[in-house]
């Protein structure tokens, strides 16, 4: 049966899975890119690509945690704080590093614009979801002082 504490649960055991599964992708990229590739791109285009995703890991890491940060707050039901607020404000950061960097990238690796586009829309989606938190956020509090 659905509930909002299992589906939270699970949210945050697919969070852990994603911090494995990174940690697991930093180690094996270099071999894996040359294997999978091989000679269908040449050494210079893998070399981009993979300084895109090393470059692009400490975020990626960070926004794994900062999601993990968030999931906590909603199982301790504390969703309207203002820490819930700073997270997601970081985790649009992350989202505008990596967009940053793969669009840098790009410019020597053109298929990687789409990933700049893609890190560049979901900083918007979390800065707009940032913005809605810190306004709930502000009416609760405003609400918890009128008698």
């Amino acid at each position: 049966m659905y509930s909002s504490e299992k589906s939270t649960k699970l949210t945050l055991y697919i969070t852990y899975a994603f911090m494995a599964l990174l940690g697991i992708l930093m180690v094996v990229a270099i071999p894996g890119a040359r294997w999978f590739f091989g000679d269908i791109i040449r050494e210079s285009t893998i070399k981009i690509m993979l300084t895109a995703f090393y470059v692009c890991c400490p975020a990626g890491w960070l926004a794994l945690i900062f999601i993990m940060k968030i999931l906590r707050n909603i199982l301790k039901e504390t969703v309207f704080t203002a820490d819930t607020v700073k997270y997601l404000r970081y985790l649009s950061w992350c989202c505008g590093f990596v967009a940053i960097a793969s669009a840098v990238c790009g410019l020597f690796y053109m298929p990687l614009f789409v990933f700049a586009f893609g890190a560049a829309f979901m900083m918007l989606i979390l800065r707009v979801l940032k913005n809605v938190m810190a306004k709930a956020t502000q009416i609760k509090s405003e609400n918890e002082l009128t008698i």
